[in-house]
């Protein structure tokens, strides 16, 4: 998700959004469903998970269902509590197992806490705090999505009229993570960046920057060693759209690391007409229903009928909770939304 309070043509789902929109993970298997926990106080301790991981990966993304994302903390600009959140603890992580989520995704913002300049060097006291967060979800047998999130849209954007400084600095960011995290558990999967879109870019050169990134992610990771060369990687399209054309240029690259433990994501904030309440969209009418179908049935028929797991990073409606006009989606015509995607587990 991105700021709200960024230019228009980001999309507008920032702080109190990725908190508030149904922040749930849904991993499609076949058409199925995901969910996740925190910690007070302590030092960082190496995590002891006793999940056994399925060696299948279509099996492992199937054990994280239900999941659910630690929005608006650590991915919060410029630091943890910025957006209003309090600091996580190992105690919402033993909450959140308690209540039945198998997995967390842990959206991260890096950007205020990396050096702009060569090496690019990570702050070693942010990366502490991130590991012991990631290590606190493991220690209650979680498994967790770690990324780069609002990076995407803060520097990396810029590719197109900076290429070889964002590709130094998203490579030499994701080589201090994957050194930090190299010999965590498999119940550790690694995101590669979270909605990547790209300014000024033709259609044909944004497919080559999101070719680019994703394999660039997998190459260095892979190359560090440590769990990293068998751990599962999450790969990404464009903006996290789940448009057919998108989705296949992912297929083509996933293909082509001829890598069995990699996972396709992408994320689904339903039929925009309804979603934002474009022209009176308060009901969730046949258009909106049949938008979800066939997008759940494209993922399923570009992935996992090929054998790649998918895992349903975000989704939910852009105008829905609003408590300052409650009467832009009715909560009722929400509730339809949530339960027909859920049916499609």
């Amino acid at each position: 998700m991105k700021d709200i309070r960024q230019p228009a043509h980001h999309r507008s789902r920032g702080p109190g959004r990725l908190a508030g929109l149904l922040m749930a993970l849904l991993v499609i298997l076949g058409l199925s469903g995901s969910t996740a926990l925190a910690a007070t106080g302590g030092t960082t301790q190496q995590a002891r998970a006793t999940i056994k991981v399925p060696a299948r990966a279509m099996d492992a993304v199937a054990a994280m269902q239900p999941s659910w994302n630690l929005g608006n903390t650590l991915d919060a600009i410029p630091d943890e509590t910025s957006w209003g959140n309090p600091k996580a603890t190992r105690e919402l992580f033993k909450t959140l197992r308690a209540q039945g989520f198998r997995s967390v995704r842990i959206p991260v913002t890096w950007s205020a806490h990396q050096s702009t300049t060569p090496p690019y060097t990570v702050d070693a006291a942010y990366l502490s705090r991130v590991k012991q967060v990631v290590d606190w979800a493991q220690a209650e047998n979680l498994y967790v999505v770690l990324n780069v999130h609002h990076d995407s849209w803060q520097w990396v954007s810029k590719i197109s009229t900076d290429h070889d400084n964002v590709l130094a600095r998203y490579d030499d960011l994701w080589t201090q993570i994957s050194a930090t995290f190299r010999d965590e558990p498999r119940t550790l999967l690694f995101e590669s960046i979270n909605e990547p879109g790209f300014d000024n870019a033709t259609a044909a050169q944004k497919t080559q920057f999101m070719n680019e990134l994703n394999t660039s992610f997998h190459e260095i990771v892979r190359s560090s060693g440590g769990a990293n060369k068998g751990r599962l990687l999450v790969l990404t399209t464009q903006g996290g759209t789940p448009s057919q054309d998108l989705m296949d240029d992912l297929y083509t690259t996933i293909s082509a690391l001829h890598d069995s433990n990699l996972v396709a994501t992408v994320h689904y904030y339903s039929y925009y007409p309804f979603s934002v309440n474009v022209a009176g969209g308060t009901r969730y009418d046949a258009a909106a229903q049949n938008d979800l179908t066939d997008a759940f049935a494209r993922m399923h028929d570009t992935f996992v009928d090929r054998g790649i797991p998918v895992y349903l990073g975000e989704y939910g409606l852009l105008a829905y909770p609003d408590d300052n006009h409650p009467s832009r989606i009715e909560r009722g015509e929400a509730l339809k939304t949530s339960s027909h995607l859920v049916s499609l587990r």
